[in-house]
């Protein structure tokens, strides 16, 4: 008896021991596992269209954001903006040169002084080609002439007209030229393919080819 009455206080002392152990662990697990740091948003992806990105995210809680864009490949040095944005999970950002490369990072800002920003999430993308050009009408074509007309709310800052066999010709764009979103150019030849390519800078922002009536 004195021997099972040992072996019992013993197995509960033990069993104390394991419980005050158990709860100890679980303090502590709670205790570190409240993070000092956000976590860097994901699905950070870019969804392009002409000259358009349009770049999303999944939302951290207690967070804004700041979001990078360059152009060059995942440097951030070639003009960099800084973004600074929040209750959003969505940024559209046009004007971007056609078929150029792009790099975008955003991390989270944390509300609370207690808990760091996270790190950056990047990527970096490709343009597509824009063309502001109108469809050139029939009507608008002649044996010698052309008018092209294209988005009037698009800054532009010259034509170029190019055909085979002769220099390129540039024709630089007036403020009246961009209100109105067209522009005739003239003294050309008759039954002859014109390139004509419309510039902000040196920003191509469309061509159309046209050939002018016999």
């Amino acid at each position: 008896m004195q021997i099972l009455k040992h072996n019992v206080n013993t197995t509960v002392g033990l069993l104390f021991s394991i419980a005050v152990l158990l709860v100890s662990c679980k303090k502590d697990n709670t205790v570190s596992g409240i993070p000092d740091q956000l976590f860097r948003p994901i699905k950070f992806t870019a969804r392009i269209e002409g000259n358009v990105a349009n770049i999303s995210w999944v939302p951290i809680a207690d967070a804004s954001y700041s979001l990078e864009i360059s152009k060059d490949s995942l440097l951030f040095s070639n003009e960099l903006k800084v973004i600074p944005l929040d209750g959003v999970t969505y940024y559209s950002t046009d004007n971007l040169y056609s078929s150029t490369r792009y790099s975008a990072r955003i991390k989270a800002v944390s509300k609370d002084a207690t808990i760091k920003n996270s790190d950056y999430q990047s990527i970096t993308f490709v343009t597509g080609v824009e063309n502001i050009f109108y469809t050139v009408a029939a009507t608008d074509i002649g044996k010698n002439q052309i008018l092209v007309k294209w988005l009037s709310d698009k800054n532009v800052s010259r034509l170029v007209v190019s055909t085979a066999g002769v220099d390129d010709i540039t024709i630089p764009l007036s403020a009246s030229d961009q209100t109105s979103g067209e522009k005739l150019v003239v003294n050309l030849t008759n039954n002859t393919t014109y390139t004509f390519k419309i510039y902000f800078g040196d920003m191509l922002r469309g061509s159309v080819s046209i050939k002018t009536l016999p």
